[in-house]
């Protein structure tokens, strides 16, 4: 005999995440989310929200790569951006700060009160790792005095959730965020969203979302192409930087034989190098402290090799100087 097993899609496809999360009709599972997120509980818990750009399947009939984000408006005031990221398009933490920034200054300011400004939180959803150094998957951003670890203002509040993180076999079925994180994370895993489903009602119901969002034609037909539009940017990406890494080696390689000839052996070999690599940081960052360059310079071989394979993780001259 056979089971008709519901075709299932990836909530992590933003077309497919704004249906879930972001839709009039699905309210209840927003509200659990962001109490998840927030950990607001008792007296704090959301219990209610405006969708300022609610999901509708009219506005969203190509493959285009705007973002899918979902803006809302909590019962006091507080502005809230939700956005699920799939690819690492590279300076994320900027770009959250600057569309954050935009929601917070372009409120209108009634009687010259700047106390009327309402708090803006961005919601960050990552289907990579970015924030290197912190091991937890959820991290919380604001402006911070950094001696003191005092808040200037909770005005403005950035939170990163970066799914790979959080290893199922670690996550907790009676931690809220958890059961969420592990829903998208274990979309394709039926046993494991049956369970879920069983711990948290409001997760059944966004499965049924996704299922329902399968079986209609027209927005299954959406799903596949923005899926496909999302994978080609990511393809493209990648064959870039791999291109790029590849024509780095060889440029390096040919220019550092050159320049060792001229200087003689081993040691005008690693000169060279030397030469080599802080053009090539100059080039990226812009500058370069003559300090910093006359270190640059000083390095083993050894080490010049491992700055060389890891310039094209560095973010700015911070990391240079860090690895040095």
């Amino acid at each position: 005999m056979l089971i008709d097993v519901p075709e299932r899609l990836d909530p992590k496809i933003d077309l497919a995440f704004k249906k879930v999360f972001g839709s009039q009709e699905n309210k209840s599972i927003l509200l659990s989310f962001l109490n998840a997120v927030l950990n607001w509980s008792g007296e704090q818990q959301i219990v209610d929200v405006k969708i300022l750009n609610p999901y509708l399947e009219q506005e969203n009939i190509d493959d285009s790569l705007g973002i899918l984000d979902i803006k809302l408006q909590l019962e006091n005031n507080d502005l809230v951006d939700v956005e699920m990221q799939i690819g690492n398009l590279g300076n994320m933490e900027r770009r959250s700060t600057y569309y954050v920034c935009r929601m917070f200054g372009d409120q209108n300011i009634t009687n010259g009160r700047y106390q009327d400004l309402n708090r803006v939180i961005a919601i960050n959803v990552l289907d990579f790792t970015r924030i290197k150094p912190i091991k937890r998957y959820h991290t919380i951003f604001r402006l911070r005095e950094t001696q003191e670890n005092v808040d200037l203002t909770d005005a403005i509040e950035i939170h990163f959730i970066e799914l790979p993180k959080l290893k199922l076999e670690m996550a907790s079925y009676t931690n809220p965020l958890d059961r969420w994180v592990m829903f998208l994370k274990g979309w394709d895993n039926m046993e494991l969203l049956d369970k879920l489903a069983q711990e948290d009602p409001t997760i059944g119901k966004a499965k049924q979302v996704l299922e329902q969002m399968a079986s209609n034609p027209r927005e299954r037909e959406l799903y596949e192409l923005r899926r496909k539009a999302i994978l080609d940017r990511n393809s493209a990406l990648y064959e870039a930087k791999m291109e790029g890494i590849s024509e780095g080696k060889l440029e390096g390689k040919r220019e550092g034989k050159l320049e060792g000839k001229r200087e003689g052996k081993r040691e005008g070999k690693r000169e060279g190098e030397a030469n080599i690599l802080v053009r090539q940081l100059k080039k990226k960052f812009g500058h370069m402290p003559v300090e910093m360059e006359n270190q640059v310079k000083a390095l083993p071989a050894e080490k010049l090799q491992q700055l060389a394979e890891a310039i094209f993780d560095l973010k700015s001259i911070d990391d240079v100087k860090a690895f040095l």
